[in-house]
């Protein structure tokens, strides 16, 4: 998946996070977040801290013939 960049003020930059994953997980506007960057890697990652815990995908029964 790919986002654009958005100007959010003056000096401020920001990424739109999708609906269909905010809402699966619960989010909402207020919460707070954990982020961690790597500089170096040029990775950002976030953490919600309200989030639900999402259910595992259960494999589907093999059809046999």
């Amino acid at each position: 998946m790919q986002q654009k960049v958005i100007r959010t003020g003056r000096n401020s930059l920001a990424v739109i996070i999708p609906a269909k994953f905010v809402h699966s997980l619960g989010v909402k506007a207020g919460d707070m977040v954990r982020v961690q960057t790597n500089i170096g890697k040029g990775v950002l990652r976030i953490r919600f801290s309200g989030a639900i815990q999402l259910p595992l995908p259960t494999p589907k029964k093999e059809i046999k013939e």
